[in-house]
């Protein structure tokens, strides 16, 4: 019962963040707010994760999940109804900074608890996942449907009932952490001596890859949910239809995951997470270039595919490689580079964004995935021959 209402609230989760950011962004637009002023609120719900991810990774791992999603369930409504309250440019600095640490608070807390379940890692969290693409593809065309037809205020409050939801069920949920609580706080102060840095760990490069894998296409999946919606405007594209092409984007995600076990078996998880980087710098660097819906249909899809594949993958070699009681630290660490990346595109690109369009934050975003893909290509491999062998030749 507990695995299915971890993947309820995950659903929820990615249902709010992928259709709350689109309609802040639009809302905001509509205010009067420049582009500049956008990447601004934007970068503001990754500074602060930024800072807070590793400890907020080891929090997870010593004090449990509970408390921390029972916290951050409560910032997150507090967040959503300050801009229904006091909509202006500061109000959504301070919302979007408490979206981005509950939401980093409850992917860790989430993350970890699909790690903790055992049994099979990449079922676990190739379920987890299908699920949250469900909500990555109901979430945007909700969202912009309420906000198109209803308003700003609707739609915010729609999501709040979401989370409401998500809350109760944490409250109502059988606390299995207290159970093993003792057992692994003595675990952890037994090892604490000869504990490994985190960064000593990601000298492994399959560990290294997945946390950056990982960490670039969990922040650039958000980034294209809130800044091609001003791309779509700026081409003629009403917010509703950009809600259903964010939806297909969605859609794609969840479609290519039923093929992720026969995918990984052929070719490779680590390969498989590299050529996700070059489709999605691909998809990025030609988004700006093609303003015809059939084209955009395509695009959103492959991206999503790309995004589908390498988000579950990368989850699950973290929590595959990592000892249980480092699962939040490690996960931490991905998360702190998705906030990094995820604050540092849109301050790099916003004041390019302002004179050459929104156009230049996609292509500047391409080059970067693409330079990415190159660093963590698989390398390789050298077999020694045979020394008898050698002598033959």
């Amino acid at each position: 019962m507990n695995y299915y209402i971890i993947i309820l609230m995950n659903t929820i989760l990615i249902t709010t963040i992928t259709g709350i950011k689109p309609v802040v962004s639009l809302y905001a637009y509509s205010l009067g707010l420049s582009p500049q002023e956008i990447s601004m609120i934007i970068a503001s719900s990754a500074i602060f994760p930024a800072f807070l991810a590793l400890y907020i990774g080891k929090w997870v791992d010593y004090i449990g999940t509970r408390p921390i999603v029972v916290i951050a369930n409560i910032m997150y409504l507090i967040s959503l109804l300050l801009s229904v309250m006091f909509p202006s440019f500061f109000i959504f600095l301070i919302q979007l900074a408490m979206v981005g640490i509950a939401s980093t608070c409850l992917m860790l807390a989430l993350q970890k608890r699909v790690g903790s379940l055992g049994g099979d890692i990449d079922r676990a969290v190739a379920n987890y996942s299908l699920f949250g693409s469900v909500g990555a593809m109901i979430g945007p065309i909700v969202s912009s449907f309420l906000y198109d037809y209803y308003g700003y205020h609707i739609c915010i409050f729609f999501n709040m009932l979401l989370i409401a939801i998500a809350l109760s069920s944490e409250i109502g949920m059988r606390n299995l952490e207290k159970e093993n609580r003792k057992k692994t706080v003595e675990s952890q102060q037994a090892n604490l001596q000869g504990r490994e840095s985190i960064w000593t760990l990601m000298q492994n490069r399959d560990i290294r890859n997945a946390i950056l894998i990982g960490g670039l296409i969990f922040s650039y999946r958000e980034l294209f949910s809130v800044y091609f919606p001003l791309l779509a405007g700026n081409m003629g594209i009403s917010p509703t239809m950009t809600g259903v092409l964010l939806s297909f984007n969605g859609l794609a995600m969840l479609v290519i995951r039923f093929t992720q076990t026969s995918l990984v078996r052929s070719f490779g998880r680590m390969r498989i997470l590299t050529w996700s980087l070059f489709v999605t710098s691909i998809v990025y660097l030609v988004t700006p270039f093609s303003p015809w819906i059939v084209m955009l249909f395509v695009l959103v899809g492959i991206l999503g595919a790309g995004l589908g594949l390498a988000q579950p993958l990368s989850t699950a070699a973290l929590l595959e490689g990592t000892l249980p009681e480092r699962h939040g630290e490690v996960l931490g660490v991905q998360m702190m580079i998705n906030r990094v990346s995820q604050f540092a595109i849109p301050v790099i690109f916003g004041g390019l964004g302002g004179l050459l369009g929104v156009s230049a934050i996609f292509w500047g975003s391409g080059l970067v995935l693409t330079a990415f893909g190159y660093i963590t290509r698989p390398l390789p491999v050298h077999v020694d021959k045979p020394k008898n062998q050698r002598q033959h030749l």
